[in-house]
Order: structure tokens, then C-alpha cells, then sequence
């Protein structure tokens, strides 16, 4: 990822990061909804073959608040995080019968890698409202009629078509990390009675049936602590987000 650019971008980027944390604050708040919510109670499986996941590239951002709030991007702590939280994956999928194929972007027609990876921006979007209408008493959404009954539409067929699975993955995270000039403020709000936040991680995690593009199984996670920098730690997060998703 590249995290240069004007001002103006990197406010825009600010606010794209700290979007998602408003809406799950709120969903932390209200906390008397069970994290998982599903479609179907397990995988399709078929007679001798073992479900194929595919990992869809994992919309996953870290950055440090500054002593005013601000979140500026790390590169390199994101990039440390996508390694860590894929090789956790791989280890989570080993103790249940499903085969994980990463997404690659040299499979498939230019068209089919373009809707792919769309759809990644897609979940983003679909999970917030997950989080906001599935989540959030008092914000329901009389079509559903008390269901989880999302979708990420029949598009998911392009995923399908060059990567041959069953399912796909979609794993989204924003996670923040108080700088020493942000401890500051906290210790000195402390002492005047006023709670500052440090950081926060949250994210949320989908399977997709790639035949009806239903989102058959999704969980998320909202607290104050969490690393993703280190492997010990971003391999407890993904256990936390995923593990109950292979069954």
C-alpha cells in the first residue's frame, strides 16, 4: 500500500479509517448481540471432497493516533499484519476438513479479477450495515424480518469461475495503536476526570457461498487491545475472527 500523498488525501484516508470504528462503537455499546450470525449451520460438503475456501485479499489497515486523535497509516506495520494474519489462516485451517486457495490476480478473465476484487470493497460496505442493522437494537431492518439474510450478490460467480470454490473468505480489520503523545493525553484527561480512547481494534468476517453469493456465516470483533504486528498476536485475532467459520 502506498500511504503517501497530499494532505487532503491523507485526511481522506483518515476519515475512510475511522468510518467504520463510529459505526462499531456503537455496535460495542449496544453489546447483547451474539457476534456469529449465520445462514447455514455448516458447510456444503460434498461426498468425498473437502469445501474449497477461497482467501480473498484482506482489507486490512493499521495505523497509529496521534496525540490529537488522528490516525496515520503504517505501511510497514500493515504489511507485517497481512503476512502474520495469513500464515494464522493457514494454521486455523488445519484442524478442519476445508481446503483454503488464496485469490490470485493472474487467474480468470481481466473482468472476472475486476469484480473480484470489487466485491472486496463491496463487503466493506455490507459488513458496516451488517453491524449497524443486524447488530444495533432498534436499527432492524423490517425486510429481514428478524433474519440474517445478507447477500453479496450473484457478482461472487466471478471468483468461482477462476478459482474453482466453494466459498470465499473476506476478512476485514482496522486496528489503531495509541502513539506517546496520545498515552500523554490519556494520563492527563485521566487526571481530570475525562476518558480519552487509545486504540482500538475491530473487524468482521465473512463467508460467501460462491454459488447463490449468500453471506452464509459472519462474526465480529470490537475491542481495546489486540496487535496485529506480531505473530503471537495477529494469530490470536484471526482465531478470534475466523475459526468457527470452518466448520
Amino acid at each position: 500500500m502506498d500511504y503517501r500523498g497530499s494532505a487532503g488525501a491523507r485526511r481522506s484516508r483518515a476519515f475512510l479509517f475511522w468510518a467504520p470504528l463510529i459505526l462499531v462503537t456503537a455496535v460495542f455499546l449496544a453489546g447483547c448481540v451474539a457476534p456469529v450470525q449465520r445462514q447455514a449451520k455448516e458447510l456444503r460438503r460434498e461426498a468425498g471432497k473437502n469445501p474449497t475456501i477461497v482467501v480473498m485479499p484482506f482489507d486490512v489497515e493499521l495505523a497509529e493516533l496521534t496525540a490529537g486523535g488522528l490516525p496515520e497509516p503504517k505501511a510497514e506495520w500493515t504489511d507485517a499484519a497481512l503476512k502474520h494474519m495469513r500464515t494464522a489462516l493457514d494454521t486455523e485451517a488445519k484442524d478442519y476438513k476445508v481446503t483454503i486457495v488464496d485469490f490470485t490476480r493472474d487467474s480468470g478473465t481481466p473482468e472476472d479479477r475486476a469484480t473480484s476484487l470489487d466485491l472486496v470493497k463491496l463487503h466493506r460496505a455490507v459488513g458496516s450495515s451488517i453491524l449497524v442493522h443486524q447488530y444495533i437494537p432498534g436499527r432492524e431492518l423490517p425486510s429481514k424480518d428478524g433474519k440474517f439474510d445478507w447477500s453479496l450478490g450473484p457478482e461472487v460467480a466471478a471468483i468461482a469461475r477462476s478459482h474453482s470454490g466453494d466459498y470465499a473468505l473476506f476478512l476485514f480489520v482496522r486496528d489503531s495503536y495509541a502513539s506517546a503523545g496520545r498515552v500523554g493525553v490519556i494520563v492527563v484527561a485521566a487526571l481530570l476526570g475525562v476518558g480519552v480512547p487509545g486504540g482500538t481494534q475491530i473487524g468482521f468476517a465473512s463467508l460467501v457461498d460462491l454459488k447463490t453469493g449468500d453471506i452464509v456465516w459472519f462474526n465480529r470483533l470490537v475491542r481495546g487491545h489486540g496487535d496485529l504486528r506480531t505473530p503471537e498476536a495477529a494469530s490470536e485475532t484471526v482465531k478470534a475472527l475466523v475459526s468457527d467459520s470452518l466448520k
